[in-house]
């Protein structure tokens, strides 16, 4: 579908207002759809390249975490009836339940996300909060495995402050704040060769998603490329542009 979207062979669809909308207009518009298309697409990569992203997005070595066991997309944990009175205002809120957009499991390690893409809102604490104290509060809790939390993307100013406030209350939580573009640095620009082709196809298709959003290498400046110009001894009349006849 993605690539039916890029390439625009996708058909046009109708909303519930009944107006027709392109498909890439809608896929720009949701933020879900993004994240299924980026992270889906993750879940694909050999073991050894997803390491290989996480390390350097994360700068710590994940592949002490072991394999990836399962990718979960929204899962909704339930808040306890009665909770931590210190996470009152962080925790209270219309809804009875947290939903962030991609929880990783691996085998010694388990990795929450909150997803904000560049249209989106911004990242907020009391939203890390109430994901990482319903999941704390569900079985999978029990196994033992580190708990990793990452906000992608749209970080307010002062996010190295919340951050290291959320890891001074919770004590075992690792927090990781990151944005989009440098995602996307690592993905175009590894350090690294792709373990496998299959590999470096993915990465391309999760580019092609980024770029659907605006996240893409910024052109570069015009300047430098007209001083260039400039000092060449080019014919005034363009016939260089024609090519061989």
């Amino acid at each position: 579908m993605l690539h039916a979207i890029l390439n625009g062979k996708a058909r046009r669809v109708s909303l519930l207002n009944d107006e027709s909308h392109s498909w890439r207009s809608v896929f720009k518009r949701y933020e879900d759809l993004l994240t299924a298309a980026f992270w889906g697409r993750m879940s694909y990569l050999s073991h050894e390249a997803q390491h290989k992203i996480l390390s350097s997005l994360l700068a710590l070595d994940s592949r002490v975490w072991g394999t990836l066991d399962t990718i979960q997309f929204w899962p909704r944990y339930a808040l306890p009836d009665e909770f931590d009175e210190s996470l009152y205002a962080q925790i209270t809120g219309e809804e009875n339940f947290a939903e962030p957009d991609v929880v990783l499991t691996f085998k010694f390690a388990i990795i929450i996300i909150e997803v904000k893409p560049p249209a989106g809102g911004m990242q907020y604490q009391k939203q890390w909060f109430r994901e990482i104290y319903a999941w704390k509060n569900t079985d999978e809790n029990a196994n033992g495995k580190k708990l990793h939390f990452l906000a992608l993307g749209n970080l307010p100013e002062n996010y190295e402050i919340l951050s290291k406030q959320l890891e001074n209350h919770f004590g075992d939580v690792k927090c990781h704040c990151i944005e989009w573009d440098q995602v996307r640095m690592v993905l175009q620009h590894p350090e690294w060769e792709w373990p496998t082709k299959a590999d470096k196809r993915i990465s391309e298709d999760c580019l092609q998603a980024l770029a659907l959003y605006g996240i893409r290498e910024p052109l570069g400046p015009w300047k430098p490329f007209l001083n260039f110009l400039s000092s060449q001894n080019l014919p005034e009349d363009f016939s260089f542009l024609q090519g061989k006849q």
